[in-house]
């Protein structure tokens, strides 16, 4: 289902405002460190015996996100073994969106939006506009994302350049100029 675009560019600005708040300048960028600089802990369902591990893939057969208890940090529990890596990290920033924008439910739109999320922030879209990065492969190789991000990462590129051409919105700059500083 498609959303109202504001509601793209609310997660889009999300993501910015991680990147700029704890200086992420490289590529690909390393989930265990930006969910560690956010203060969520990552446990994979391997870390359980199999009764419990058979319980966690009830609840998600990939991952989830479990707020803070009185005794337990904010959790991502995630299936390590998965088709690739890209995959697997496509998963864990898919959880920090719901955390970080402190999701109560995991309906459509909620997951919808942190689909976007995970994509934009492996492959932000500006920087990929501003460094002329037009096919999958790149994002696969270089940004360590999965086959079926890469596809939907550049239709999302391809649907705003048909509209907006190779414009950097204002709210993006900062996203940019944090990269352009870096090389």
């Amino acid at each position: 289902m498609y959303w109202n675009g504001n509601d793209y560019d609310k997660m889009a600005k999300l993501v910015i405002d991680i990147y700029v708040d704890y200086n992420i300048r490289s590529f690909p960028v390393d989930e265990k460190e930006i969910c560690r600089k956010l203060g969520l802990k990552l446990i994979p369902y391997s870390e359980y015996p199999e009764e419990q591990q058979v319980l966690l893939r009830k609840r998600s057969p990939d991952a989830f996100f479990a707020p803070a208890t009185k005794s337990t940090p904010p959790t991502v529990f995630y299936k390590y073994k998965v088709e690739s890596r890209g995959r697997l990290r496509y998963n864990i920033f898919h959880e920090v969106k719901h955390f970080v924008n402190g999701d109560k439910d995991d309906g459509e739109y909620n997951d919808n939006m942190a689909d976007y999320f995970a994509r934009y922030f492996m492959c932000p879209i500006p920087y990929l506009i501003e460094y002329g990065i037009n096919d999958e492969l790149t994002l696969i190789s270089d940004h360590l994302v999965s086959q079926q991000a890469a596809h939907n990462t550049m239709n999302n590129v391809r649907n705003r350049r048909a509209v907006y051409g190779d414009k950097i919105f204002d709210y993006e700059k900062p996203l940019v100029d944090l990269f352009t500083i870096h090389f």
